[in-house]
């Protein structure tokens, strides 16, 4: 007896329990549907009308057919023929046609039989079962059942096998259960066949427990079950995340000596990938090839695609190099898989290169290869690279998609060329490659971001237009737009219609407006808005609480965002170190060291990432608090931390020396900032220019600010207005007037 503790998962569908299928007071409501096969079936033999099987010599026809043209001329010569065949030779081609899978052809030769007065016996109605079943015609299923017990015959194992199948492929498992029970009832006996169905049908529709429960019956009933079954249990164990309890039927398996296959194995591999026990999918793999079960591509290309998925791309190219020593040849799925992970770890030349490689091997890329490459490309900002990969994809003759002309229309979105766009977008709907809600959701977010909402607007009316709703992403990207624009009232109304237009808000589109309020400093309205979207039973985020805390910060209510974020944590709500910094940045802000400083060690005692940004923020508010020294110590610390200081990292350190009249040291640690290959920006040129202006070193400000010039940054109104000054005064020496009327020149026209 196999041993197997059930798993307490919910089966969907309305399944009904497995109890049904072994008790006989299951309980179940009668059904139209059984209503003749209940009259009936008891009375099986003492009512049965005798329709003895033919036993006249079988006219030489041959069945050596291996076309459905073939078969309808030899059904077109047997009706013919005087005397007409027996009905065996007609289920023989009826069979035939079956395996072709040409089932409305069969149901449409045995009405023409039936015409010609030819009685169909048993085996000719679970032909017909059989058709109905794979045509999803229950109805007429059980209409055949019908004829088939009126005609005098027994509906045997073959009968209620066909249309358990049939009723689970039709989503009616209820159905199934009465008809296995009534099968059992009326004494007919189930075979391996019977149960395999059902184990099978089981797995299909997630019902493990249902399964394993048959898999138990059938050893009582029928002895050990065979490779087939065992597989189809442990696949549906694997699928279902239950890797050990896959691997216990595993071994319950092996110990009786049922030799597993490839597909046992690859199951198995699968499921262990699934739940990332990449040493167990190893030793499965390692295995099998000890046990002389060679691994086939699905095998491999299982491992690769898992793998990939995890960022573990160089695990995969030394699976990718096994498989190939071993001669599997890989397939478009393998080197797909193979191009995604090396797009998502942000290697797309090494995309670019597996993919001539698989070119290169004859095999042809599909459209979600080049999907894959085309999306990174266009993400890295490389759109006319991108552009050259849909070339070459339509060079080759293969047809791009929705998804394919959605990436390039948001690539070129990404770098403002919104004629290319356009262009793209007609050209979409020229090849007849309808765009979808996502297609028009990249055109509107793209346009909003860029603040250019009233475009996006007409975005939304073409959408509409064309008989495509807008759904909550389009709202919410809107919602941004208007926030951006600092246009709240707009937002507002926004945000009434979407309810009106049947989208209710979801989290996003509260923090959206939130955030909108945040910026606006209208934190009354952005709190009133935290409470309706508690009341409507949407569980605010850390994206939420983080932007409430922010948002009380840029009013001075640090103690209020302090305690928001205590009761963040008593709703479980864990916040992380974006939040954390976010209140650090406020108190700094707000001249609270000492509370930033306690706020600060209760991240290191939380064990948080410290990132560069905390340690930012504090060396910050050290410098605005006037402790420059402590400022200094901090950033020196830095490295030690393993952390390397950013351009924004040098800049708030280099305010704080100017504010403490620390000039020169701001100069060595200019100097330093580029030694160690961190690039000034406008800011701390900016910051520069002025402490050395201020500090009467002009023609050391005008080198700078040459420097600056010729790096394409502009000087800030502070800094015009400097050197406006110098100009104006003639306080410059007269070989540096030239620089800084270039300098005034270009801050007026920047």
């Amino acid at each position: 007896m196999l041993k197997f503790q059930k798993t307490a998962a919910t089966v969907t569908c309305h399944v009904t329990p497995t109890s049904v299928f072994f008790s006989n007071n299951g309980g179940m409501c009668s059904s139209p549907a059984f209503a003749l096969f209940k009259t009936s079936i008891h009375s099986r033999v003492s009512n049965a009308k005798s329709h003895p099987r033919t036993t006249n010599t079988p006219n030489n026809f041959s069945l050596e057919i291996t076309n459905l043209e073939d078969a309808l001329h030899l059904f077109n010569s047997m009706i013919e023929t005087q005397p007409l065949p027996s009905v065996v030779r007609f289920n023989q081609l009826f069979g035939k046609i079956v395996r072709m899978k040409h089932y409305s052809t069969v149901i449409s030769l045995y009405n023409q039989m039936g015409v010609l007065g030819i009685v169909p016996d048993l085996y000719t109605f679970n032909i017909l079962i059989n058709c109905f079943t794979h045509l999803s015609n229950m109805s007429s299923s059980l209409s055949v059942l019908g004829k088939l017990i009126k005609f005098g015959y027994e509906p045997d194992t073959v009968t209620m096998t066909t249309l358990i199948k049939g009723f689970f492929v039709e989503g009616k498992p209820a159905e199934a259960a009465k008809c296995f029970r009534k099968m059992t009832e009326a004494g007919c006996r189930s075979n391996m066949i019977t149960y395999s169905t059902l184990v099978n049908c089981f797995c299909k529709m997630g019902n493990t427990n249902a399964a394993i429960d048959l898999l138990e019956r059938m050893e009582e009933e029928f002895g050990q079950p065979n490779i087939i079954v065992y597989s189809t249990v442990i696949d549906c164990l694997c699928k279902d995340g239950l890797f050990f309890g896959a691997l216990n039927i595993f071994s319950e398996m092996t110990r009786r000596g049922i030799i597993p296959n490839v597909v046992t194995y690859n199951s198995l591999i699968h499921g262990a990938c699934k739940i990332g026990q990449w040493n167990e999918a190893r030793r499965l793999l390692n295995k099998m090839i000890s046990q002389k079960i060679t691994p086939d591509l699905i095998t491999f290309s299982i491992l690769i695609d898992k793998l990939c998925k995890e960022g573990l791309v160089v695990d995969a190219m030394k699976v990718f190099s096994q498989m190939t020593s071993q001669g599997v040849v890989p397939d478009v799925v393998t080197y797909s898989s193979l191009i995604h992970g090396a797009c998502k770890s942000g290697e797309w030349k090494e995309g670019a290169r597996l993919l001539s490689e698989m070119v290169g091997q004859n095999i042809t890329p599909n459209v979600q290869t080049f999907n894959i490459l085309i999306d990174t490309v266009c993400k890295e900002g490389l759109f006319a690279d991108a552009m050259i990969l849909f070339s070459e994809m339509t060079g080759k003759g293969i047809v791009p998609d929705v998804v394919t002309y959605t990436t390039l229309i948001h690539g070129a979105c990404m770098i403002g060329q919104w004629n290319e766009a356009t262009r793209l977008l007609n050209e979409m709907v020229g090849q007849k490659v309808i765009p979808n809600v996502k297609t028009f959701n990249v055109l509107v977010d793209a346009l909003c971001k860029e603040g250019m909402v009233g475009d996006a607007r007409g975005v939304v009316e073409t959408m509409v237009q064309k008989g495509i709703k807008p759904d909550v992403v389009t709202y919410n990207s809107l919602l941004d737009g208007y926030c951006l624009r600092g246009e709240i009232v707009e937002a507002e109304k926004l945000f009434d219609i979407m309810s009106d237009n049947g989208c209710e808000a979801n989290v996003v589109s509260y923090n959206t407006l939130i955030n909108g309020y945040c910026r606006n400093k209208s934190i009354g309205e952005a709190l009133r808005l935290f409470r309706e979207l508690c009341s409507k039973g949407l569980n605010p985020n850390v994206v939420t609480y983080s932007t409430i805390v922010g948002g009380l910060c840029k009013v001075g209510r640090t103690q209020d965002a302090h305690e928001l974020l205590k009761k963040m944590q008593a709703c479980s709500q864990l916040p992380n170190c974006q939040t954390y910094n976010i209140l650090l940045d406020g108190l700094c802000k707000n001249g609270k060291l000492e509370e930033a400083m306690a706020l600060f060690q209760e991240m290191k005692e939380k064990k948080l990432h410290l990132n560069i940004v905390s340690y930012t923020t504090l060396i910050g508010g050290m410098c605005k608090a006037g402790n420059v020294a402590a400022a200094k110590k901090l950033f020196c610390s830095l490295s030690d931390k393993g952390l390397q200081p950013n351009v924004r990292t040098y800049n708030v350190m280099i305010k704080g020396l100017i504010d403490g009249s620390l000039v020169d040291e701001a100069l060595n640690l200019h100097r330093e900032m580029e030694e160690k290959s961190c690039s000034p920006d406008s800011s701390t040129y900016n910051l520069m220019i002025q402490a050395l202006i201020r500090n009467n070193k002009t023609s050391r400000a005008v080198q700078f600010a040459d420097e600056m010039v010729k790096k394409g940054f502009s000087a800030d109104s502070s800094t015009f207005s400097l050197f406006v000054d110098l100009v104006s005064k003639g306080e410059l020496d007269p070989s540096l007037q030239p620089l800084a009327e270039k300098l005034v020149t270009r801050s007026k026209t920047s």
